[in-house]
């Protein structure tokens, strides 16, 4: 008869990419290279709660860091299992109580998404220069934050600017207008 072990955990609410980004560094060994790089943005974001980064290692990171946040609200501390996985992915283990004590008060009860992803104009890098002919690369970069980080909003709220001076200005000008040439 078999038994269930582990509870299993709902569905997260970020979107999963299929296909594995190119995650390459040269500092990294290939074939831990791409959890490395992915223990370093988890860790990074947890610590700092909101960063740019290139938008394919933010877009291949959200899972992980929404994984990883569900599981520290949903089982807590206590449970062995989400222990084991906070501490491989954090490589910084002051950032333990930071999760645990912060973020998971914070996101207790939430129904949406732990993290927000919002994409930036391209970037124009100098990439190399050739017979004195510059080469550009252009790189996607993105912002990769926790939702409900103390910074300010990415995107401004807009704001109800019709009793502005200039569009006061601007309105009598052109009731005055309208006026002269309608006698």
């Amino acid at each position: 008869m078999a038994t269930k072990i582990v509870q299993s955990l709902p569905r997260i609410l970020a979107p999963i990419g299929h296909i594995h980004q190119r995650l390459k560094t040269a500092k990294i060994d290939v074939h831990r290279g791409r959890l490395e790089i992915l223990r370093r943005i988890v860790t990074r974001l947890i610590r700092e709660e909101r960063f740019e980064i290139k938008y394919n290692r933010a877009f291949e990171a959200r899972p992980y860091v929404e994984r990883l946040m569900q599981l520290a609200v949903e089982r807590g501390s206590n449970d062995e299992y989400t222990m084991e996985m906070v501490d491989w992915w954090l490589m910084e283990k002051d950032l333990v109580t930071k999760l645990f004590d912060v973020l998971v008060p914070r996101y207790q009860g939430v129904e949406q998404p732990f993290t927000s992803i919002y994409q930036l104009p391209t970037m124009r890098v100098e990439a190399y220069i050739q017979k004195k002919r510059i080469f550009y690369r252009h790189n996607e970069i993105a912002i990769l934050e926790l939702n409900g980080n103390p910074f300010p909003s990415v995107i401004a709220s807009s704001e109800d600017r019709s009793s502005s001076l200039l569009n006061e200005l601007l309105g009598s000008t052109l009731k005055k207008n309208i006026n002269n040439g309608a006698n």
